[in-house]
């Protein structure tokens, strides 16, 4: 009796139809996956910038600001903040990159597929925040900053019963200086 070494037809089909069924149910929930992930990223570099942006100023103890940056060295106010940000000592407090402040940290633009808004209806934070030698978010004026950034993708806005989204993220900033991210955006009316 000879010993086959090989598959036969059959034992090929059945392998044929048990790989499909699972790239058919896998693809798409690791598109979610990929997708998830960006977010969890972008949410985690605004919140390291605005947090290094605090922790110089007090160290420092000097006006440090983070402000949307297309091009890596100037703010933009007409820019939004998924084209990017930079962080830098800022003594003058103008808000504005000027000759010898230096650039302490810089963020690329976000996925095309991202988007970041400050989630502030008196424009306090829409192009910039900015802290004090005290680690306080202080506005141009002396005003308080304070707000919340919302991180969202193609997927939109989905929130749950309990008012916490299952796609979109938030970034809050208190008026103390604080930074935290969270999911509970009841209040975020939706997302560009």
């Amino acid at each position: 009796m000879k010993k086959s070494l090989g598959y036969t037809l059959i034992e090929l089909m059945s392998m044929l139809a048990v790989v499909s069924i699972l790239v058919s149910v896998g693809l798409p929930m690791l598109n979610v996956f990929f997708d998830s992930n960006r977010m969890v990223s972008n949410t985690n570099d605004l919140v390291a910038g605005l947090n290094i942006a605090r922790s110089e100023a007090i160290k420092q103890q000097s006006r440090v600001t983070l402000c949307q940056s297309s091009d890596n060295a100037s703010c933009t106010g007409s820019g939004q903040w998924e084209d990017g940000w930079i962080v830098f000592q800022d003594p003058n407090g103008n808000a504005t990159v000027d000759g010898g402040e230096r650039i302490l940290r810089l963020n690329a633009a976000a996925d095309g597929q991202v988007t970041i808004r400050s989630n502030d209806v008196s424009n306090l934070i829409a192009s910039s925040v900015s802290f004090s030698s005290r680690g306080l978010p202080k506005a141009l004026n002396g005003g308080t900053q304070s707000g919340t950034f919302r991180i969202c993708d193609k997927r939109g806005l989905k929130v749950n019963a309990d008012g916490v989204s299952t796609v979109a993220r938030g970034v809050v900033l208190s008026p103390s200086g604080k930074v935290r991210s969270t999911n509970q955006l009841a209040n975020i009316a939706s997302c560009p």
